[in-house]
C-alpha cells in the first residue's frame, strides 16, 4: 500500500475516532493510555510492526493539519506520535453549518477534531 493510500481518509477517520473516543469516554481514554500501541492497532491505525505509539497530550495553540498528523506519525522510525490533547480542540458548537458539512464530507484540510 502506498503512503498516499495508507495515510489518506481511512487514516484520518481512524485517528479522529481515537481522538474523539478519548475525549468522550473515560474508559476509552484509560485504555488508550494503558497501552497506546495496542489501542492504536486495534482502532485501525497503521502501526509499523515493532514500533511503539507515544501519546502526546500537549494542548496545541491551533488546530492540527493533516500534514502535521501524518508527519508526526511517520517522522521517527520505530515510533509513532499520536496527538490527543487533554481538552477537545473544537466542538460542534464552535462550527458553522457550512464547516460541519465540510468536515463531515472529509474535504477540510485542517483537522477540526469534531467527531459526532
Amino acid at each position: 500500500m502506498s503512503d498516499e493510500n495508507k495515510y489518506g481518509k481511512k487514516f484520518l477517520d481512524n485517528y479522529m475516532q481515537v481522538m474523539g473516543g478519548a475525549w468522550r469516554s473515560d474508559r476509552e481514554e484509560a485504555a488508550l493510555l494503558a497501552d497506546p500501541t495496542a489501542y492504536a492497532t486495534e482502532k485501525g491505525l497503521p502501526v509499523t510492526p515493532g514500533a511503539v505509539v507515544k501519546v502526546d497530550r500537549t494542548q496545541p495553540e491551533s488546530l492540527f493539519t493533516i500534514d502535521e498528523l501524518v508527519r508526526d506519525w511517520t517522522a521517527t522510525p520505530g515510533e509513532h506520535i499520536l496527538h490527543i490533547p487533554v481538552e477537545e480542540l473544537i466542538g460542534e458548537a464552535d462550527l458553522t453549518d457550512n464547516e460541519l458539512e465540510t468536515v463531515a464530507g472529509g474535504v477540510n484540510i485542517v483537522i477540526a477534531c469534531y467527531v459526532g
